[in-house]
Parts: structure tokens; sequence; C-alpha cells
């Protein structure tokens, strides 16, 4: 998990009926591995590892193993669950195959007060000592953690490496940066350069999925301090994701079924489909998205190499 680094998430490809396309993953997997980045990872939002079987986890997992042999960056996957057990087994699965980097959320059933917030990590991280953790620091947690609970989690159980928070206002951003001086920590794009002003950070973009390169140009142009040139694609990715994500989550899709949708109109061969009970976009919506984008291209800013 280096910083800053550029990581990215793999979508997973589901059928209509659901289940897991093994060899559309493979191609994905291939297109990915030739993009910019410096790490990947399984099961986070985009990858609907809230709603993977064990099964399912252990045939996935195993393949993004195989299949990552020749990638040159670093490797993550999602271990979540809602109890210590559920994620240990999976972190287990990772530990045997060979990834040792997991990515955790808090167990959301019930927000975990302060005991059981040290118990979850004192069994997760005692359980792999060997293991790296990144907790995936999301308001559907009922819990999210501040930079300074998260100083005092890394002291006691210091494998717990780094944190992924997409969302906060900027005083938010700014004590959970300053306060957790110990932790590296990934934003998405609207806080990234906010967050590149306080310290070193890395990226977790969805911009990426349509815009390889000029999202890949943006994360350079930040922590690079090319100011002019990243206000310039900042303000680009801003305005898109008020374009065409903050429609489509006002209409109640998750934001895995939007970043699904991305990833197609950006040339990856994947279904829409996502896990039920959640909705895939409609081909109304897709549509008009399509439409959206073909739109959004046409007005971006063409020479951006000064």
């Amino acid at each position: 998990m280096r910083i800053p680094s550029y990581l990215v998430s793999v979508p997973i490809p589901l059928n209509e009926d659901q289940s897991f396309d093994k060899e559309l993953f493979t191609e994905i997997l291939g297109e990915l591995k030739n993009q910019y980045c410096d790490g990947l990872y399984l099961f986070g939002t985009s990858g609907e590892g809230y709603a993977i079987t064990d099964e399912e986890f252990l045939e996935i997992v195993a393949h993004f193993k195989e299949q990552t042999w020749d990638f040159q960056g670093f490797l993550q996957v999602g271990c979540f669950g809602l109890s210590s057990a559920q994620v240990k087994l999976r972190c287990g699965v990772c530990m045997e195959i060979g990834i040792e980097q997991a990515q955790v959320t808090l167990p959301f059933w019930k927000e975990l007060n302060d005991e059981e917030l040290d118990l979850f990590f004192q069994d997760i991280c005692h359980s792999f000592p060997d293991m790296k953790f990144l907790l995936y620091n999301n308001p559907r947690n009922k819990r999210k953690l501040k930079g300074w609970e998260l100083e005092n989690i890394h002291k006691k159980y210091p494998n717990l490496v780094a944190a992924k928070t997409g969302s906060g206002n900027w005083m938010e951003i700014f004590e959970l940066l300053t306060n957790s001086p110990s932790i590296n920590h990934f934003l998405t794009e609207g806080a990234f350069p906010f967050g590149s002003m306080i310290r070193e950070v890395g990226l977790i973009p969805s911009y990426n999925y349509i815009f390889t390169d000029r999202c890949r140009m943006f994360f350079e142009a930040v922590i690079s301090s090319e100011r002019e040139r990243a206000e310039i694609l900042h303000t680009e990715i801003m305005k898109f994701h008020l374009k065409t994500a903050l429609p489509l989550l006002n209409k109640g899709y998750i934001d895995g079924a939007i970043d699904k949708a991305y990833a197609r109109l950006g040339g990856l061969n994947i279904p829409l489909t996502v896990r039920s009970p959640y909705q895939s976009l409609s081909i109304k919506d897709f549509e008009w998205l399509k439409d959206e984008v073909s739109q959004f291209k046409s007005g971006l800013v063409k020479d951006l190499s000064r």
C-alpha cells in the first residue's frame, strides 16, 4: 500500500442469472493490468464484496491471484462480514492463496461501541499478524472513525496500516489526516487535491473507468504539484460526477451499479448486472448515462500538455 499510489477496484462481471462470469473476469483483469494502476483490489463497493458468498470468494480470489502473477503493483482483497468470524474466514483464504493485504469494514448490523471496536481489531489483527489491513472508513458502517481513533487503534494493532475514506467535509478530512500520522490514507477524487496539500495520500478513483488517461493525469498533476493542470482536471471530474453520478444516486442506485455502467462505457466488456436485492441500471437509465457521457466528452479541454 505505497503512498502516494493509484489503486483501482476490479468490478465483478455477473451474468443475468447473477452467476460469476470467469471468462469476462479474466478479460477485465487483463485490461486493468495494462492501464496505469499501482494497485488492484477486489471486493470493494464496485466489486460487491458485501454480496459475495464464501464459495464465490474462494473461487474469485484464487483466480485473481493466478491471473495477476505478472502484475507489478500491489494486490488487495476486501474481506467483509457482519462478525469477526466471517471476516477471519476470508482473511484466512487470502493468506492461504498468498495475498497479504486485506480491506475490511466494521461490522454494521449495529454500530460498534468502543469495547466492540477494540475487540474487532484484536480479533482480526492478532489472528493475522502477517497481514496488512486497510479500513474502508465508510458511513455505511454506522460508525465512521476519526483520525485520533485510527491512530489509537494502530498503536495497539500496528498491522492496521491504512484507511480509505470517500466522504466528509474539509474539516473532517483535515482532522483525519493530521490526527492519524501513522496511517496511510486513500481518498477519492473530490478530496484528493485537498488531502495532498496536508500530506501524501493515495487515490481510489471511479473516473478511471471511463477516462483512464485523464484520471491518471489528474493523479500525477496533484502529486507533482502541477497546480493549474490539477485544478482543471479536478473541476472536470467534479462536474462529471455532478452530471452523471448524483442523479443516479438520487434515484436509489448503489454506487457499484454506477461504477459498472462507467466501466462498460469506458470499454470494459462487463454486464450491468449487480447482485440482488440491489438494482442494476435500467436500459433507459444506461442510455441516458451514455448520452450524458457523450456530451461531456465533447466539451473536454483537449490540450492539457501545458
